[in-house]
């Protein structure tokens, strides 16, 4: 619990969705135009990510990430990719080449509104939610080595208790 308490800490983000808060509800189109609700992913972890084609941590950010999604699948995280890209090409070219079999769910938000609303300083930008739908982590403009504590995180949460009898809270 200690080693949780300071990953917390470490997490906390400066302005914006932080650690402790609920994120904005939101409704996003994925890769094949389907829409896709983050109160529809209510009782689930979920990892939301938001990346660019001209962002250079993404390159190599996304791979790791999405190895982290497949290593949790069976455990039931969602990571959600959300691509800020105004240039529907260019991040097109980028999946293709880098996730060409992702495990992660794309989401488009052309021009980054959904961004905005989150306040994020930097790119990358990444965000773990709890089954209740709490921030438990919230990292802007991190490097690779921080998905290793998010790893980390989410196996936690992962392992602990579905919610029980009490009725959860939608995102």
């Amino acid at each position: 619990m200690e080693f949780l308490k300071k990953l917390l800490a470490v997490f906390a983000l400066a302005g914006g969705v932080g650690v402790g808060d609920r994120p904005p509800d939101f409704t996003l189109r994925d890769w094949h135009d389907r829409p896709v609700a983050l109160a529809d992913l209510r009782g689930k972890v979920v990892c939301l990510d938001f990346w660019a084609s001209w962002c250079a941590p993404c390159k190599a950010a996304l791979p790791a990430l999405d190895a982290i999604a497949r290593r949790h699948a069976d455990a039931g995280l969602v990571v959600l990719a959300v691509d800020i890209d105004t240039d529907r090409a260019a991040a097109e070219r980028f999946v293709a080449e880098r996730l060409p079999d992702t495990a992660m769910t794309l989401l488009r938000d052309p021009g980054g509104d959904l961004f905005k609303r989150f306040g994020a300083s930097g790119m990358p930008a990444l965000y773990v939610l709890d089954r209740d739908g709490t921030v438990r982590a919230a990292e802007s403009g991190y490097e690779i080595g921080t998905l290793d504590e998010i790893d980390g995180l989410l196996g936690q949460l992962l392992s602990a208790a579905t919610p029980g009898s009490r009725a959860s809270r939608p995102y």
